[in-house]
């Protein structure tokens, strides 16, 4: 094989920046997909053509919301605040639909002025612009009374006018008067439980009360959608009566909770907000550390090496093996000590053919006159008597030392 090819075969499928570029990539998109799974539930609803804050359509209070806005009115959309968030709201503003009944609304429970807008138009989806609709007629006055008020006692019934045509309107509650831009069917309320604040010229009530409680109730949405609010006397009418509402300088709230966008607990949102932020951002930076830590430590693989390796040392290495396996290491104690001396004695000029005890002898006055190692007769001896692995490493040790003594080593 050429060297070109060679080095074809031994170079790597991707590129260590491309690597670490498709890791980084797929943690983020695991960690945005985390993230907008746990907020998805409050950024959704824009497409939705209800009458609510979050619709954006002709009959919703996107537009509401937003003119209150640059009016310098600080707003919030609840979707389950506690009581005490809510009480804190100068005006809560409740927009049900024939869905909800008199006790729902009811059961939002605060000490703030509460405004309930009630329903007028039936609408159908324009399928050419995702979240805008198309007028498909009036509500049944008769459903919407059943569904909103549907206690004995507190009745009420609805009015709804001809055509479409500027309305003035006085307000009760700061004693002035507004003209509105062109209504359509203006819906008003009447009954004999009920107080009004808000009224047209013919004093009909446009914003009312019942005597025994403790809501506001806006009869014609038109004053307040964002269909209404594209005139601008219509606008500052809306602004005018809530601004009179308010009892304070706290924000607006509108509850969505009965339009459906009631907050549930969630543990994935909870890991990304107080106090659990900090913990999560701690998991991330471990996570990503240990990442590094694991991409720069152990540098390139080793090559596998061969199952047999070559050369003296393996063949040292398979033959301690095997005794150790047999675990009869003291058998070769003897033998061991006898080689030990032999090369000693050649190392120092001394006759390694003679016999032991010449041998021995021999080695013996050889032996440095500060020395501290036994004998090495001693040493043999003990050697013969070696019975156990215990036995076989302590005479190898004094073998070692006396090898070391006699050779002048370090």
């Amino acid at each position: 094989m050429s060297e070109a090819a060679q080095e074809q075969a031994s170079a790597p499928v991707f590129s260590p920046v491309v690597a670490i570029a498709m890791a980084a990539i797929g943690a983020l998109s695991l960690l945005f997909y985390v993230v907008f799974a746990a907020y998805a539930p409050d950024v959704s609803g824009d497409s939705d053509p209800r009458a609510n804050v979050i619709s954006r359509s002709a009959v919703g209070f996107a537009g509401l919301a937003a003119f209150l806005r640059e009016q310098g009115i600080p707003v919030l959309i609840s979707r389950g605040l506690s009581e005490d968030q809510l009480d804190e709201a100068s005006l809560i503003i409740i927009t049900p639909d024939l869905e909800n009944s008199a006790a729902e609304i009811g059961g939002i429970s605060s000490e703030a002025p509460k405004l309930v807008i009630l329903p007028k138009w039936r609408i159908g989806l324009d399928p050419l612009h995702a979240g805008w609709v198309r007028n498909a007629g009036l509500l049944s006055d008769d459903i919407i009374v059943k569904r909103m008020f549907d206690s004995e006692g507190k009745s009420a019934t609805l009015q709804r006018g001809s055509g479409a045509q500027p309305v003035r309107l006085h307000n009760g509650l700061d004693n002035s008067n507004s003209t509105t831009g062109p209504i359509t069917s203006l819906q008003t309320i009447s009954g004999s439980n009920w107080t009004g604040f808000v009224t047209d010229a013919a004093n009909h009530l446009i914003v009312a009360r019942m005597m025994d409680g403790d809501y506001y109730v806006l009869s014609d949405p038109d004053l307040m959608n964002t269909h209404g609010l594209k005139d601008l006397a219509t606008a500052r009418t809306a602004a005018a009566i809530i601004t009179s509402l308010r009892d304070n300088d706290g924000p607006v709230i509108f509850d969505v909770t009965l339009n459906g966008y009631r907050r549930s607990p969630n543990l994935l949102r909870l890991l990304f907000e107080p106090p659990l932020l900090a913990a999560t951002l701690c998991t991330l930076l471990a996570a990503l550390l240990m990442g590094i830590h694991a991409a720069v430590r152990f540098g390139a693989p080793i090559a596998a090496a061969r199952a047999f390796a070559p050369g003296k040392q393996a063949l040292a290495d398979n033959s301690a093996a095997l005794i150790a396996m047999t675990h009869r290491a003291h058998r070769i104690v003897p033998r061991y000590a006898a080689a030990i001396r032999r090369r000693v004695a050649r190392a120092v000029g001394a006759p390694a053919d003679a016999r032991d005890d010449v041998l021995n002898e021999c080695l013996e006055k050889q032996r440095p006159s500060h020395a501290q190692a036994q004998p090495l007769a001693e040493i043999i001896a003990e050697a013969g008597k070696a019975q156990n692995e215990a036995d076989a490493v302590r005479v190898a040790r004094k073998l070692h030392r006396w090898r070391r003594e006699m050779l002048h080593e370090r």
